[in-house]
């Protein structure tokens, strides 16, 4: 299937019924938001950048982020992966620490933290996986759609077999998304490790 259109279609054509048409975009986004936890694979993997002023400690995160996978400070050319701290981690070395270094960071709220604290101006790298985007007649379609269309059909037809409260086909294509699933992370790895390059796309400059 190439689009929302056809994936609706796929679904009622499964269900075989008239009255739950309206439904169906519903089952569609709770199947993306399920997706959206479940994967982290090279295709939702973004890049952004923000200008990180002198003293400055905190930098917004993106909006789209599901999952960190690295945070990096650039100084020119120099390019500095940080170190993962718990906020009580984070805490405990602000309490015992005064270096002016930047080697940490934890995530407080919606932000960044940093430590320490930048004494000039610099940037702030974030590699991070985005969620499944959600398809709709604005953006009909997706790389997981294209790719993947069994996983978003079975995982569709779970919910929908969900609120039919029919258990036994409930399950029965709760077990197939979940292969697809697997699947859907095999594709990715193997696309990641393989021969093949993989460009990230990056967003401009700031969040």
């Amino acid at each position: 299937m190439k689009n929302y259109s056809e994936l609706q279609s796929f679904v009622a054509d499964f269900l075989a019924r008239d009255d739950l048409t309206t439904q169906i975009t519903t089952f569609v986004s709770l199947a993306e938001q399920r997706m959206s936890r479940e994967l982290n694979i090279a295709i939702l993997a973004r890049v952004a950048r923000a200008d990180v002023l002198a003293t400055q400690q905190f930098v917004s995160l993106p909006t789209d982020m599901r999952s960190i996978r690295e945070i990096a400070v650039i100084d020119g050319t120099t390019r500095t992966s940080l170190r993962y701290l718990t906020p009580a981690q984070l805490d405990e070395r602000k309490r015992n620490t005064t270096t002016t270094d930047l080697e940490f960071y934890s995530i407080t709220a919606n932000d960044v933290e940093l430590l320490g604290i930048p004494t000039k101006a610099l940037k702030l790298e974030i590699i991070y996986n985005e969620g499944v985007a959600a398809l709709d007649s604005a953006t009909p379609t997706s790389t997981i759609l294209t790719r993947h269309g069994d996983a978003y059909l079975h995982g569709t037809l779970h919910q929908a077999f969900s609120f039919l409260q029919d258990e036994q086909r409930a399950q029965y294509h709760d077990a197939l998304f979940t292969r697809a699933m697997a699947e859907v992370v095999k594709d990715s790895n193997n696309q990641r490790f393989g021969t093949a390059d993989l460009q990230v796309r990056r967003a401009y400059d700031g969040i």
